[in-house]
């Protein structure tokens, strides 16, 4: 989720690191994964001394032209224009977020939507040179009072223990988790003002007052030495019938952080030179996300804070580039609420260009999350800069598509691909995390782009519109090596290009496309039935602006795609149908484009509908294999057809030793799979396995993806085995009765067994409004770790913009987060050793798009395992022959349950069907004495 990166994703086995869990697997979208969002570890020494990252090229500026662009107009660089970062937050005291290229202050506003930081004021009782703070004693009321207009004074107190782990539960860095943090605020002469006990020594007499961040740009932070303060801290302090409002701005995250020294950072870390990609931009930090729930944003921020950035920058005539890393994954063919909004928000606000993360659940196909499918929106994917692999900018050379990078299929994104990774600003706390990679980071980069197209337009002359910068990227897009629209979109703009492409006229008209009733961002994802030769689409065009008559040549870039050859747009647009042939096609994915052009006009293509054909590998072969060969940087794809609660086993294996590939798989819809979604792969025993157990097999088609690396191709051979008989189990009393239904037509020896391995409770949570809900389990004494499922109907999760899932103790120590990037999650969080025995709490974060006022329900299956499997089976019974078709029961008896099932817990068994003398088939059931779903 947020942030993507937000929440991640592997990249190649020598790469860089992988996405950031993403706000969102998110990033803020990470991958799933959150999406989330924790921050990097923090060392004593910075990951490379900032003069090197900037000599090395690691804000990766080269990679869309920018320094040429720089060259030839060196005050295009952002200028007049304000970048407003909807994100985790910014640190304020960060060198290189402080000056813009003409020496303005950089950081215009920075505001808080996410009500994490609310203090809660109430009127204080005052004793002489005392105050008194809930709780709190604070000397200095008499310094404090002399500055004061009217001698009232308000405080409350900031508790660090609902602000996740350290460093955001520790914010005066003393080493205790859990302080609560006293605040005054009084009335002056100027406004509202704040102070805090910043030293810790008990008095405020040596404390100096802090207003609001857009009256004064002041900060504080809590530091019990010399050092600098771990967090740095804005105030927003608002007027309510005459009493103080208070809101604390922070980013515990370090996303936000990172994402606004890519956008628009100059001389970052005091180096000069060392810049972002618009210097001369200005920034707004508009803190969306909740930082302790792994990033996630609450109901309306994104809404209410994009509709603050439009006030402020109309307010200042500057124009605005609003930035979004950030997102959570699509349901196939639905529209999200949140892609609603925020396409009627820039409608109504046509001159506001807003960049949105494309996700990281890459490199499976229809992964590009919400709102990155806004229709309106600037999506934006990740390209993999050579200088992290140690390679040099090469003239004419593009950079090739990050395998995390989530990819189009039923929707038409991302748009633009931009670098990935990037060595960018960060809060103290998060020394040696300057390297992070995402389409997180990959976003920014496109924000700074369009900073820079607009700060050609001077203030007498009118920019042009939104449209018209994202046809410009477009248009300025090369395409990498590898990889077509679906991975890429148009692909990497160049910067002078894009320059020269605004300047032309007249504009090519925008275009709105549908395809199969998906109304915005429309694109052709047909995957083929057994023995299907072909498949029509019905799609439609029409003038998102403007009106009269266009006639429009489509040309398809593959043979297999047919359309028709001219299309006449009048009012109401045009429909047209998009014949797929797939007789001729091999099992894998196939990728091509309808280009829509101008009649007469030899220019690029003013839209692209992508298509996608999808041909599967058999559904009946109880083994079948295909061969990948994949280019450097480039992805090989398998689709293997499944049916509920039939095991599989997915083998990938390379040809040769070296070089090893990725390997990632992907579930029927395009969510990475639920048990670990990437493992490397060599030869031999070096392959990778995917082992999907019966009770977690879905029906659908299963997406295998082989991931080269930037150095060199590879090929491998993706062996599927499906399981030859369905198991089940019911328990009655002391007795177990396995059953195993043979599914195929020839006879097997078979061997049962049957294990105890934990126990599991379901909960079903029914609840209104977006309160986090506290869900608290008991833990038994045999536990050793836990595992916790979620699900939704999916028709309910596109009124979410985010869930949070975190976990703490029963004192609200939090020791883990897993934010829900889609319908259904899967988190295995480790169990610290002071819960067995004890208490977990389960806390859910919901937010939506705007307030929900139907009931939501979440179903939670929480399974505890111990440290090994009880045989139920006194050692199983000899292999049987079970005949084509043909049954199989046996009954084991079990004796009484060697665990304790108190507090509603059932037990959970294992069944395992041994095939011959290598393959093993298994299940994980809570068999309830009757025949289990």
């Amino acid at each position: 989720m947020l942030l993507f990166l937000a929440g991640c994703a592997a990249t190649t086995p020598a790469a860089r690191p992988g996405p950031e869990p993403g706000p969102a697997g998110r990033d803020m979208a990470p991958p799933s994964g959150p999406a989330t969002n924790v921050a990097p570890v923090a060392t004593a020494t910075r990951s490379l001394p900032p003069a090197e990252a900037f000599r090395a090229g690691m804000m990766p500026l080269a990679s869309a032209g920018i320094p040429r662009f720089a060259a030839e107009h060196p005050t295009e660089d952002g200028r007049g224009v304000v970048i407003a970062i909807l994100d985790s937050g910014i640190d304020p005291s960060v060198p290189g977020l402080q000056l813009t290229s003409e020496g303005l202050p950089k950081l215009l506003d920075l505001r808080d939507f996410s009500g994490e930081g609310r203090v809660v004021l109430q009127p204080l009782a005052r004793r002489g040179d005392t105050l008194f703070v809930a709780g709190h004693r604070l000397l200095g009321a008499a310094r404090v009072a002399a500055m004061a207009d009217g001698g009232a004074f308000w405080g409350g107190v900031l508790d660090e223990l609902p602000l996740g782990e350290p460093p955001a539960a520790d914010l005066d860095g003393n080493g205790t988790v859990g302080d609560s943090l006293p605040l005054v605020v009084i009335r002056t002469g100027s406004g509202w003002a704040m102070f805090a006990d910043t030293q810790g020594n008990g008095t405020l007499a040596d404390d100096r007052p802090i207003r609001d961040y857009a009256v004064a740009r002041e900060t504080f932070g809590w530091s019990l030495s010399n050092a600098a303060p771990p967090v740095t801290l804005a105030v927003n302090l608002a007027d309510s019938a005459g009493a103080p409002v208070l809101n604390l701005f922070f980013d515990t995250s370090s996303h936000g952080t990172h994402v606004a020294g890519i956008a628009a950072g100059h001389d970052l870390y005091d180096v000069p030179g060392f810049d972002g990609v618009a210097p001369g931009a200005r920034l707004i930090g508009l803190k969306i996300a909740n930082d302790a729930h792994g990033g996630v944003t609450v109901t309306g921020a994104m809404i209410r804070a994009l509709d603050y950035a439009i006030r402020f920058a109309r307010d200042r005539n500057l124009r605005l580039v609003a930035n979004l890393s950030f997102g959570v994954g699509n349901t196939p063919q639905r529209t999200a609420r949140i892609d609603v909004l925020i396409d009627s928000v820039l409608a109504a606000n046509p001159d506001v260009v807003m960049t949105v993360a494309a996700g990281n659940d890459g490199p499976g196909l229809g992964t590009v999350g919400f709102p990155g499918s806004a229709a309106r929106v600037l999506s934006v994917g990740a390209s993999e800069p050579g200088v992290f692999d140690g390679l040099t900018v090469a003239d004419g050379a593009v950079e090739g598509v990050a395998p995390f990078s989530s990819r189009g299929g039923t929707r038409a994104a991302p748009d633009i691909i931009a670098p990935g990774t990037a060595y960018s600003t960060i809060p103290n706390f998060a020394i040696g995390g300057e390297q992070e990679s995402g389409t997180s980071m990959a976003t920014p980069y496109a924000a700074g782009l369009v900073a820079r197209l607009l700060s050609g337009f001077d203030a007498h002359t009118r920019p042009p519109p939104a449209s018209a910068i994202v046809q410009a990227l477009r248009a300025a897009g090369r395409s990498p090596a590898v990889g077509g629209p679906l991975d890429a979109g148009w692909g990497l703009p160049d910067l002078t290009a894009a320059w020269t492409w605004i300047r032309r006229s007249p504009q090519p008209p925008p275009l709105v496309i549908a395809v199969g009733g998906q109304e915005s961002r429309g694109a052709v994802f047909v995957a083929a039935a057994a023995g299907e030769r072909a498949r029509s689409v019905h799609a439609s065009v029409q003038r998102r602006e403007g009106e009269g008559r266009l006639e429009l040549e489509l040309r398809p870039t593959e043979a297999w795609i047919h359309a028709p050859l001219t299309l006449v747009l009048a009012r109401g647009g045009a429909e047209f149908e998009v014949a797929v042939a797939l007789a001729a096609l091999a099992p894998g994915a196939h990728t091509g484009a309808i280009e829509l052009r101008i009649a007469g006009s030899d220019s690029q293509p003013i839209a692209r509908i992508p298509v996608t054909a999808i041909i599967p590998l058999s559904a009946t072969d109880r083994v079948a294999t295909q061969s990948v060969v994949v280019p450097s940087g480039g992805v090989g794809r398998v689709f293997i057809p499944a049916e509920r609660g039939r095991g599989m086993q997915i083998e990938i294996a390379t040809a040769v030793s070296l070089p090893q590939v990725t390997a990632s798989l992907h579930e029927p819809g395009g969510m990475p799979f639920r048990d670990g979604a990437q493992l490397p792969a060599g030869s031999g025993d070096g392959a990778a396995l995917f082992d999907i157990g019966a009770g977690d097999v879905m029906s659908g088609l299963y997406e295998v993806d082989v991931a080269s690396g930037p150095l060199a191709g590879s090929s491998a051979i993706v062996t599927v085995r499906r399981a030859p008989l369905l198991l089940d189990a019911t328990l009655a009393g002391d007795t177990v009765r396995v059953v195993a239904q043979s599914i195929i037509g020839t006879p097997l020896a078979v061997r049962l067994r049957a294990g105890l391995v934990g126990a599991e409770r379901t909960i079903a949570v029914r609840k209104s409004g977006d309160a986090p809900v506290r869900v608290a389990i008991a833990v038994p004494a045999w536990a050793a770790r836990v595992q916790v499922d979620s699900r939704m109907p999916d028709e309910q999760w596109d009124a979410f913009t985010d869930l949070g899932m975190s976990f703490t103790d029963r004192h609200g120590r939090q020791f883990a987060t897993s934010p829900v990037n889609y319908p259904f999650a899967r988190a295995a969080p480790r169990l610290p050793p002071e819960l067995i025995g004890d208490t977990l709490v389960v806390v859910l974060s919901p937010a939506f798009a705007k307030r929900l006022e139907r009931v939501w329900q979440l179903d939670l299956l929480v399974r505890f395992y111990g440290e090994r499997v009880v045989g139920l089976d006194n050692g199983g019974r000899p292999a049987v022959t079970l005949g084509a078709g043909a049954s199989l029961e046996q009954r084991f008896h079990t004796g009484p349950m060697p665990i304790d099932l108190s507090g509603g817990l059932v037990p959970v068994l294992i069944v395992l069907a041994q095939e011959g003398e290598d393959s093993i088939w298994m299940r994980e059931l809570a068999p309830q004495g009757g025949r289990t779903p």
